[in-house]
């Protein structure tokens, strides 16, 4: 106990010691100084959320340290990073920049709270104390300097390892990556990412997924590339939008999602491998392995669902089903990704011991490419595969022999596969066992005369007796985190064409259309 009182007496010293009034007159004259110098800057308003951060931290404004017996009392800007008191927000320190009118800008400098073990860029030692506001950073290069060393470095930005990814404040930009993520994905992670993201790029760049609309204004640029942060939903939101008005970039996938059977069919794995923006980026500003990705179109009576991963009907739709429901009724058991798998788990349990059968091998009727295709009787779940990877990563599913071709994610085929029972489908998912390869085409049609459970890339919906036609829209460009296929090196080669007029673009599309089916 008597730790705790000295620790709190030596604490409010120091909060005492930093608030003495010839600093804060020091800070008032530098606030001005600082808008005196931004007049020919444009910034966006802070974006403040209440700090989660720990440590020793100090207010940017008055320079005190931010303290509280009652928790955290003190916000953090998302988008440049300073920390301040609740009652300095309205502050005159300005956000990080996203204009200037500046042909040559100049670091746009951040005083204080440095990660530790900072090192200064001019004299290569440490750079920060815990005591008080001491170093700058940059917040366009990351450039750390003590205050002492500021006026030796070179006062032009460089803007740092990712220029290139940088829509720069002037407007001009080379290869910009444009962010699109999910702050819900993945609990705090997602906002994490996010606020990692606006340190390294214009805050322009960085959007929320409920901000879509905004990615318009960058279909302009030719050379632009989309990073889509969250679950394979957030990935078909933005793809299925930007298509609407016939924006086609590279998109590479950061999984912050459950499944992530996308990201994982690409290469992009089932999730993050670091909490860092800059290991995102650098993975995709020089990727050159663009391949293409067939859209599907799911008609369901007058009302249509894109498809992008699989199509399911039986045990794992209806799985799919009550797992939802359970997570719309009960939110607060589903807080972090084993414990969702943990629930999944035990759902599948409850399902096996009821062993409840449906009979839908004996009434589905399934038409491949004019074809109906033969459905044993046992079988109680039909699945239609577009992509390698089911159910949150279970691969192997199909197998190419003399009836069947290799599965793709670009030949314009969808592979249907069946499966018998809640135990031959735990089976398949660790690897025991194989499903039936039933068909593999083209277009496909299901009939099916009772209600049912279908999921659609793992969203789960209730119907009734209904005809389902699945047909191909387009395909999409993607990046993937594998080496280049021959269908990679192909496309890459038609994009260097066409950019260097070789040939135009409708030339291009009937050339890809000939080796890759239905380019768009």
């Amino acid at each position: 106990m008597i730790y705790i009182i000295i620790g709190l007496i030596l604490t409010l010293a120091i909060t005492f010691f930093l608030s003495s009034k010839p600093l804060k007159q020091k800070i008032k004259s530098k606030i001005k100084k600082e808008k005196a110098e931004g007049n020919e800057n444009e910034s966006l308003e802070h974006s403040y959320i209440e700090s989660k951060s720990s440590g020793l931290l100090f207010c940017n404004v008055c320079k005190k340290l931010l303290f509280s017996l009652w928790g955290p009392q003190y916000h953090e800007c998302q988008i440049c990073g300073i920390y301040v008191h609740k009652k300095c927000r309205r502050n005159q320190i300005q956000c990080k920049f996203i204009k200037s009118t500046q042909s040559q800008p100049s670091h746009q400098w951040l005083s204080g709270n440095l990660p530790v073990n900072s090192i200064c860029c001019h004299c290569g030692l440490t750079c920060g104390y815990f005591f008080d506001l001491e170093g700058k950073s940059c917040l366009w290069c990351q450039k750390v300097v003590h205050e002492e060393c500021k006026d030796k470095v070179n006062q032009l930005c460089d803007f740092g390892e990712f220029k290139d990814a940088i829509i720069l404040p002037d407007g001009n930009y080379t290869k910009p990556i444009i962010v699109v993520i999910n702050q819900k994905s993945g609990g705090q992670v997602g906002v994490d990412f996010y606020k990692s993201f606006l340190r390294f790029l214009n805050p322009i760049q960085v959007l929320n997924i409920q901000e879509m609309d905004k990615l318009k204004k960058f279909a302009h640029i030719k050379t632009a590339r989309l990073i889509t942060a969250g679950g394979d939903g957030t990935v078909a939101s933005v793809i299925n939008y930007i298509k609407e008005f016939d924006w086609n970039p590279p998109i590479a996938i950061l999984p912050l999602g459950t499944g992530n059977d996308l990201s994982r069919a690409l290469g992009w794995g089932g999730t993050y491998e670091q909490l860092d923006a800059s290991h995102v980026l650098a993975k995709v500003i020089n990727n050159e392995n663009i391949t293409l990705l067939d859209r599907w179109n799911v008609k369901i009576g007058n009302k249509n669902y894109k498809l992008f991963n699989y199509f399911g009907i039986g045990l794992d739709a209806k799985f799919c089903y009550d797992f939802h429901n359970l997570r719309q009724t009960s939110p607060q058991l589903f807080k972090s990704r084993l414990g969702n798998k943990l629930i999944y788990t035990q759902m599948g349990l409850n399902d096996l011991i009821k062993n409840e059968k449906s009979g839908l091998g004996k009434r589905i009727k399934v038409i491949c490419d004019d074809v109906v295709v033969d459905i044993p009787d046992q079988v109680e779940n039909v699945i239609i595969l577009n992509i390698n990877s089911w159910s949150g990563g279970v691969t192997g599913l199909w197998e190419q022999d003399g009836n069947f071709k290799q599965q793709k994610i670009n030949d314009g085929l969808l592979e249907i596969i069946g499966v018998t029972s809640i135990l031959h489908l735990g089976r398949i998912q660790v690897g025991l066992d194989k499903p039936y390869q039933l068909g593999q085409g083209r277009k496909i049609q299901i009939i099916y005369p009772s209600n049912s459970y279908i999921q659609i890339d793992g969203e789960p919906l209730s119907i009734g007796p209904s005809i389902i036609d699945i047909t191909l829209i387009d395909k999409v460009q993607v990046l993937t985190n594998y080496e280049l296929t021959w269908e990679n090196r192909f496309l890459k080669t038609m994009e260097w064409a066409e950019e260097q007029n070789h040939i135009t673009k409708q030339a291009k599309i009937e050339i890809v259309n000939r080796m890759l089916h239905n380019y768009q």
